[in-house]
């Protein structure tokens, strides 16, 4: 399956699943110090969450994504420039671009350095790149400690910081921070993380075949049933990794 087609069948419910537009402009609000003077562009844009945040705090944005469906959910709540593109092929001149930002989405790209050497080929001198990536972390509770099970099933994730930091200097970019940073706050209750793994809501579960997906995740259901107040919402604090890189002048 494509990363479009599957971020089409995504599109309608993707942010129920993630936190919505109260994480969008808390991840925003992270960003937004590291960005280079001027315009913002956000590459796998996906519903526009972080994008609408970025607006929000005076920036002016345009977004890019391979899902004409996540594109248009984004334009109910996004105002800005929208266009249907390819990260290895960003539809900008060379040079017209003051930033360019990554939001848990550089580990879709089937190529990190070329991706990012696209990246600074749109960049102005002086202009950055910015990447929130990687697994979120957060304090102990008897969630997050079910959910650590379920990201330890995971592949090994493309986007850990050194392969980011590599890939970045690879494209030519100077890294000016890398960093596990604040990114957003939630709350979720047992019985909300129940349905999220039975109806394969965690992405690892999707490439799986229903029976073998239902396998993997008996004994994390097991847990989940038995924890105690299954309706109580737990709160969280995430981290997940900040770099920030510079095209030098």
């Amino acid at each position: 399956m494509t990363e479009s087609v599957k971020f089409d069948k995504m599109a309608a419910n993707y942010d129920a699943a993630r936190g919505g537009e109260g994480r969008g402009h808390m991840t925003a609000a992270t960003i937004s110090t590291h960005l280079a003077p001027g315009s913002v562009l956000e590459v796998g844009v996906g519903t526009a969450v972080v994008a609408a945040g970025l607006a929000a705090l005076g920036h002016t944005v345009r977004g890019v994504d391979v899902s004409q469906p996540m594109l248009d959910v984004a334009a109910t709540r996004f105002a800005g420039e929208l266009l249907i593109g390819d990260g290895m092929a960003l539809p900008f001149e060379d040079g017209s671009q003051d930033n360019v930002v990554y939001v848990h989405a550089l580990h879709l790209m089937p190529d990190m350095p070329a991706a990012l050497a696209e990246a600074a080929r749109v960049l102005r001198p002086g202009g950055r790149v910015v990447v929130r990536h990687g697994d979120p972390v957060a304090e102990a509770d008897d969630l997050v400690l079910i959910l650590r099970q379920v990201q330890a099933m995971q592949p090994a994730r493309p986007d850990e910081p050194e392969a980011v930091r590599t890939a970045a200097e690879k494209a030519g970019l100077r890294v000016l921070r890398q960093a596990l940073e604040p990114e957003y706050e939630s709350g979720m209750d047992p019985d909300t993380f129940i349905a999220l793994i039975t109806n394969r809501q965690v992405p690892f579960l999707q490439k799986l075949d229903p029976a073998r997906a239902a396998e993997v995740v008996a004994p994390i259901l097991e847990q989940l049933h038995a924890l105690p107040e299954p309706k109580r919402v737990r709160r969280q604090a995430w981290s997940c990794w900040l770099t920030a890189a510079e095209k030098p002048v």
